[in-house]
């Protein structure tokens, strides 16, 4: 009996869905449950299989095997415009013929739904999402950013269990997909609703999700919150792909109870600490020679101008190749002495490094803590 209620309370689930083309399998082996009310994302690259899963959760394809699930119930056999899902496309579909409340209308309109119900849901849902007066407008007198708010209405309107969402901020200048991620997630939170979003952008995913799957060659590589995802990555594909990182080819050339003294090709050496980083392998197997894959986020790393103790286990002096300036965000490129790749450091925001240029020393250093360590 208390399964049966944990079940209800999930509001899609997959189990085991796999699909081929061919000899091409697209999605293999997938199983997940997204509770009720979660911001749900799928994040991977192009041809990873996420749009062909999403497809299948609309009805639009069937799986080869496997189930899904809605509100507990099997939709394998349930035709698209039967499930309580509706969908929101990059391109948004929105009909330029019909105004904006012609086009929140039209789903209800198919429905049957009684008029003045029709103009109460309407004129509720479009307050709701920010635009109480836009009724009367023309597609084409809306900006990117309400065409978008539009879309979703339209679809909400009709109450959907689940709210399926491919890459709807692809087509979107960079500012205003930066301003969309925040109304989105606003929005989710204001219905209530289930939201499973596709995106190859990992920007996207993390400021805007519950949870995230992380999908690569038809699987799901990790499946966690976006904190987890950056600071736990459990293989090395999430690792590389979620955020920044610098990497590096190494070999263990000691070990002791606490870790490992690492060799780069490239010429570094530095301490890492056991158990951080492959979460698929028995670390207790590896031995002096093994190779690794490594992986260091350029925040992790403290920097100070000329030649200072940074009080770390890893500590190198070295110069500045290159400055990245971008706001908030920009970035030193280092040259370790001895090393052959360039580090990549965040630069600091205080008045220190204001002034900073190409060619000044620097001291660099990080935690073993730090250092994410994977099977090659």
């Amino acid at each position: 009996m208390q399964a049966q209620s944990s079940l209800k309370e999930m509001d899609l689930e997959c189990r085991g869905v796999t699909k081929t083309f061919g000899d091409f399998t697209a999605v293999e082996d997938i199983s997940f449950a997204i509770p009720r009310g979660s911001f749900f994302s799928i994040l991977g690259p192009s041809g990873c299989g996420k749009t062909t899963l999403l497809r299948m959760l609309a009805g639009f394809q069937s799986p080869d095997s496997g189930d899904i699930l809605i509100k507990g119930r099997s939709v394998l056999n349930t035709p698209p415009n039967r499930r309580p899902v509706n969908m929101v496309f990059q391109h948004l579909a929105l009909f330029p013929n019909m105004t904006v409340a012609e086009n929140v209308a039209y789903g209800l309109k198919r429905r049957n739904v009684d008029k003045h119900e029709i103009k109460t849901r309407v004129a509720d849902m479009l307050s709701r999402v920010g635009l109480p007066d836009a009724g009367g407008k023309q597609v084409s007198q809306l900006s990117g950013g309400q065409k978008q708010r539009i879309a979703i209405a339209r679809c909400l309107v009709l109450n959907p269990d689940v709210l399926l969402l491919d890459e709807p901020l692809g087509a979107l200048d960079l500012k205003l997909r930066e301003q969309m991620k925040v109304e989105l997630k606003q929005l989710q939170e204001k219905f209530a609703a289930t939201f499973i979003y596709i995106t190859h952008d990992q920007s996207e995913a993390l400021v805007m999700s519950d949870q995230v799957a992380v999908m690569n060659h038809g699987r799901f590589e990790q499946v966690g919150t976006p904190q987890a995802l950056y600071y736990e990555p459990a293989t090395r594909f999430v690792a590389g792909f979620v955020g920044e990182s610098n990497r590096w080819q190494a070999s263990i050339s000691a070990r002791d109870e606490r870790g490992f003294r690492l060799q780069t090709e490239a010429g570094l050496s530095m301490q890492a600490d056991r158990e951080i980083g492959d979460k698929s392998a028995s670390q207790n197997d590896w031995g002096v020679g093994k190779s690794l894959e490594l992986f260091l986020r350029p925040e992790s790393i403290s920097v100070a101008p000329g030649h200072q103790a940074l009080g770390t286990e890893n500590a190198y002096q070295g110069h500045v190749e290159s400055v990245l300036f971008d706001g908030a965000r920009s970035q030193l490129l280092v040259r370790i002495e001895g090393a052959l790749d360039l580090l990549n450091v965040s630069l600091p925001q205080t008045a220190e490094f204001r002034s900073i240029r190409k060619g000044d020393s620097v001291s660099v250093g990080w935690s073993s803590a730090q250092v994410q360590c994977y099977e090659v």
